[in-house]
């Protein structure tokens, strides 16, 4: 993986999403990363990448996150969700940001999939995670909305990415994924449209009463670096042949959600140390 210098392909939208957002992006053999604040900013970018032709339209949806994200979106922002859909601008998609949906970044899932910008996603890391849902937009399109695990579970030896007996329970995350579980070794199926894979850095947080800590360097590194089986993926290794995938990639620091902006540049670079080797910085 070789960081290539900085490029100013989202620049346009970077002039126009909130200063507060701070956006830095690089590039990582040829793929967009950037990072940025707050989780619902991710649709104008989305939107530009899409028109760009970065990413299919609608493209699945990669979230390693510590909250689900899974709310719908108010009712008073039906009609200019159905507006967008039909004609959609990246100044009606960030307005729609800006005044529609909520600050807390919890209904922006829902939101791109009434948009059309998304199809169906795979969510990594919800620790009050339930079963997989399906969610109808308002045109009747319906969107599988996975829930996983982080990695290192789930490619145990009975993880929800490994565990064939089961393939009834999660065959259909595989085929999100695009993942093959059989065979000795699993693997990711060749050849698929390109994900967006987006992270919010308050995955790797650990809430206690009124405090939030980032996780220890003992848990990212038995996380990323400690094989969940013998001769198998890492979570590291599983995270980087994701973003091998990707048209986009996208970091959210949520600081509010990481217990301040001194912790999420703290767990970035512990992720970017052991989820991605040290291979790029902002």
């Amino acid at each position: 993986m070789s960081m290539a210098p900085r490029t100013d392909n989202f620049s346009e939208v970077f002039a126009l999403i909130p200063e507060s957002e701070d956006p830095k992006q690089i590039s990582v053999d040829g793929v967009p990363y950037i990072l940025h604040e707050d989780h619902r900013w991710v649709l104008p970018i989305v939107q530009h990448a899409q028109a760009k032709g970065l990413l299919p339209k609608p493209c699945t949806v990669v979230i390693f996150d510590w909250h689900h994200d899974t709310v719908p979106p108010y009712q008073s922002a039906a009609d200019e969700l159905k507006k967008l859909r039909t004609a959609p601008t990246i100044e009606g998609i960030i307005t729609l940001c800006a005044k529609r949906l909520r600050s807390i970044d919890d209904d922006w899932l829902k939101a791109g999939m009434e948009l059309g910008v998304f199809g169906d996603a795979v969510i990594f890391g919800v620790d009050d995670w339930e079963e997989a849902a399906s969610y109808k937009d308002h045109v009747g399109n319906r969107h599988r909305i996975e829930f996983c695990a982080l990695p290192k579970s789930a490619l145990s030896e009975r993880g929800q990415l490994s565990d064939l007996i089961r393939r009834d329970d999660f065959g259909s995350m595989w085929e999100t994924l695009g993942w093959n579980a059989a065979g000795r070794i699993p693997g990711f199926t060749p050849g698929l449209p390109k994900i967006f894979l987006t992270i919010d850095l308050d995955c790797f947080a650990i809430p206690w009463r009124d405090y939030t800590f980032t996780w220890p360097d003992a848990i990212f590194e038995s996380e990323f670096r400690s094989k969940a089986r013998r001769d198998c993926w890492t979570g590291a290794s599983f995270l980087q042949e994701l973003a091998s995938k990707a048209g986009l990639v996208t970091i959210a620091r949520e600081a509010g959600c990481c217990g301040g902006r001194e912790n999420a540049e703290t767990i970035l670079a512990k992720l970017i140390h052991y989820g991605f080797d040290d291979r790029f910085t902002f």
